[in-house]
């Protein structure tokens, strides 16, 4: 007699410890880990409109196995889904999904305790990826990175292993790895340009804060300038920043990348300084000098909305430019030496940003300048030939093969 397949007992887990469900037609993730997960990651993925669902590894005994046998049972006609699994649950994944399995179209792997022989060979539809930790000797056939100076458990947060940098880059190449999975595509740019319409356009700082995350934050980086948090955030955009830029500020767009959360953008600042400006030039008075710098800002975007921005510039070229620091005065220790200026430039920066051969490169190195001309013994170097790459992993966070 055959026995009917049992539905997987992880369905009447409740799911609700980890927030509200998102649509039944949003594409599904199984997160599975031990019991005590961190329930962030979760929510992140619920966030980015995924169906996040756990499901506990108790022991990782048969019926676990049979749970993840039976994941695409109530799935309709067309409907896939992907595994984001964790450490020992991550291993036991990795082997299971060497055969095939219906409707799975991804599987991401962090930090597994075992992984499969090389010689394994997972199926062509299946998208594989896996994030190990600095301490874990391993060399997979199959796309991952390797985190430098982590243990094991980098990813969650509730963990004392955390580390921010590495979840957050791990967490960035899961989101791509999914999403090109489900072929999903997010129009980040969109989102950005929206928000700095209300920053710079509409002016309001309440309606810019909507478009942000509940704990969002802004940091200019050469004056630590910005806020953390909705309350701090909303007073320094409403009182310092949206009505304290002079009124002939422009910003000219260089460059733009969109990656799978981020926007950077490349620009030039240029405005007359006019009035006290406390985000870029705090408590100091108008000068009525021009400044033109270049500048360029990291925008991170959850779940459609700016989770934070890092904005950097060369603060030196705008103390030159107002006229709070004189290449030219070097101090007399540096100049018995035989410095003969401080190596920083005014609006030359952002010149030669916008136009490369706007003025000679290396004009500050006193050995370029006296370096031989036309020397016919001269030659460039030869090219190597590029090495072919061993295995589909790579260390200290390098991008891996097929990913």
């Amino acid at each position: 007699m055959s026995r009917q397949p049992t539905r997987p007992s992880f369905l009447s887990f409740d799911t609700d410890m980890f927030g509200a469900h998102t649509s039944a037609m949003s594409p599904k993730v199984y997160v599975t880990a031990d019991n005590e997960f961190d329930a962030i990651i979760i929510q992140h993925l619920r966030e980015e409109g995924f169906d996040a669902i756990f499901l506990p590894y108790d022991d990782g005994g048969k019926a676990y196995k049979d749970n993840l046998r039976h994941l695409a049972d109530d799935l309709e006609l067309g409907e896939n889904y992907a595994v984001v699994a964790f450490d020992e649950a991550a291993a036991v994944c990795l082997e299971q999904h060497i055969k095939p399995q219906p409707h799975l179209v991804a599987l991401v792997a962090y930090y597994p305790s075992t992984i499969p022989s090389p010689n394994s060979r997972y199926p062509p539809h299946l998208s594989v990826l896996c994030h190990l930790a600095a301490t874990q000797n391993f060399a997979p056939a199959f796309p991952s990175y390797t985190y430098p100076n982590v243990q094991s458990g980098f990813a969650e947060n509730d963990l004392d292993e955390y580390d921010k940098v590495s979840a957050n880059i791990s967490w960035t190449r899961t989101l791509h790895a999914l999403r090109k999975a489900f072929k999903i595509e997010v129009d980040l740019e969109k989102i950005w340009e929206e928000h700095v319409a209300l920053e710079f356009a509409t002016k309001d700082a309440a309606a810019t804060m909507r478009t942000m995350v509940e704990e969002p934050y802004v940091n200019h980086i050469p004056t630590l300038t910005g806020g953390i948090g909705q309350k701090d955030l909303f007073l320094f955009y409403r009182d310092y920043f949206i009505p304290q830029n002079p009124p002939s500020l422009t910003m000219k767009l260089i460059s733009r990348t969109i990656g799978t959360d981020r926007v950077v953008d490349e620009m030039i600042i240029s405005f007359k300084h006019t009035q006290t400006i406390p985000w870029m030039l705090p408590d100091v008075p108008a000068t009525d000098k021009m400044v033109h710098v270049a500048l360029v800002g990291v925008v991170c975007i959850r779940g459609g909305k700016l989770y934070h921005e890092h904005l950097y510039w060369d603060q030196a070229s705008v103390l030159v430019q107002v006229g709070l620091l004189d290449p030219k005065l070097v101090p007399d220790s540096f100049a018995k030496q035989g410095l003969k200026r401080l190596p920083v430039y005014g609006k030359e920066t952002a010149e030669k940003v916008v136009d490369e051969e706007s003025r000679p490169s290396n004009e500050l190195i006193a050995a370029w300048k006296n370096r031989p001309k036309g020397d016919p013994g001269a030659s460039l170097p030869t090219r190597p030939k590029q090495a072919a790459a061993a295995n589909g992993s790579k260390t200290n966070g390098s991008h891996a093969n097929g990913s």
